[in-house]
């Protein structure tokens, strides 16, 4: 294991994968919480508010279920396939990923999980949802900036390179120079 994770007590659980340097150890926990909210938003939403109701008919439905089965199919791309570049082989030493869709954004996993519950808000136009939609938003940012920092920790100049030349969250319509 990578000594500068060596004493950290919140990444002794990751000694099973040494390769995952920057991996929040209550990221997954954190981020089934806001799935648990998000539906509770939706449920609460409708049979409480009936909000849903009152904005159904204001939005051109077929146009919100393509742009939602865009997103939605998108997302999941996005997130398994990331996924399965981050998870998909095992090393004894800390890495990170620069192939991939990891060449385009550096959070792809994130950004299609993102995806997902807009692609789920576009479809329901839940008031109460698009509130949590905002602060999962913040939730993957902290998430996001928590592993980074650990990145740099580890990775030093290496990442931070990598930071400049490929964007946080949205692809860019043109390539910075290296």
């Amino acid at each position: 294991m990578n000594p500068l994770l060596k004493d950290d007590i919140r990444y002794k659980n990751h000694e099973t994968r040494p390769d995952l340097a920057g991996e929040h150890l209550l990221g997954d926990t954190y981020q089934l919480v806001a799935f648990f909210l998000f539906a509770v938003a939706h449920i609460t939403d409708y049979l409480f508010f009936g909000f849903l109701q009152r904005f159904w008919g204001q939005a051109y439905f077929w146009l919100r279920v393509s742009g939602s089965i865009f997103l939605l199919l998108l997302g999941l791309w996005l997130s398994l396939y990331g996924i399965r570049i981050v998870f998909g082989e095992y090393s004894e030493t800390p890495i990170f990923r620069k192939e991939g869709m990891f060449s385009v954004v550096r959070h792809p996993i994130y950004l299609g999980a993102i995806l997902v519950y807009l692609a789920i808000l576009l479809v329901t136009l839940s008031v109460l949802g698009g509130i949590v939609w905002v602060a999962i938003l913040g939730l993957y940012h902290w998430l996001a900036k928590y592993e980074e920092e650990r990145m740099v920790t580890v990775f030093g100049e290496e990442y931070r390179t990598y930071q400049r030349q490929v964007p946080m969250w949205l692809p860019s319509l043109w390539r910075r120079s290296k």
